[in-house]
C-alpha cells in the first residue's frame, strides 16, 4: 500500500503542510479559535492546546474584542 498524498493547504486557513496539518498557526492556541468551546467539550481540549483534532484543521481566529464592548 502506498503512502497517501495530501495537497498542501487543505485546512481552512490554507497554510498547512503534511507535517503541520493538525498544528495551529504559530502563536495561536485553542483559546484563540471560534470553535474553542465545542472542541474543549467534545475532545477534552484545553484553551492552551496548539493542535486541532478536526481534519482538515478548522481553526478560525476569534474576532478581537475592543475594550468597552459589551454591557455597560
Amino acid at each position: 500500500m502506498s503512502a497517501q498524498n495530501h495537497s498542501h493547504g487543505c485546512c481552512a486557513d490554507k497554510h498547512c503542510t503534511d507535517k503541520t496539518c493538525m498544528e495551529l498557526p504559530n502563536g495561536k492556541t485553542c483559546g484563540h479559535c471560534v470553535h474553542e468551546r465545542r472542541c474543549c467539550t467534545i475532545f477534552g481540549h484545553t484553551p492552551s492546546d496548539t493542535y486541532c483534532d478536526w481534519f482538515p484543521r478548522r481553526f478560525a481566529e476569534k474576532p478581537v474584542q475592543m475594550e468597552g464592548d459589551g454591557n455597560g
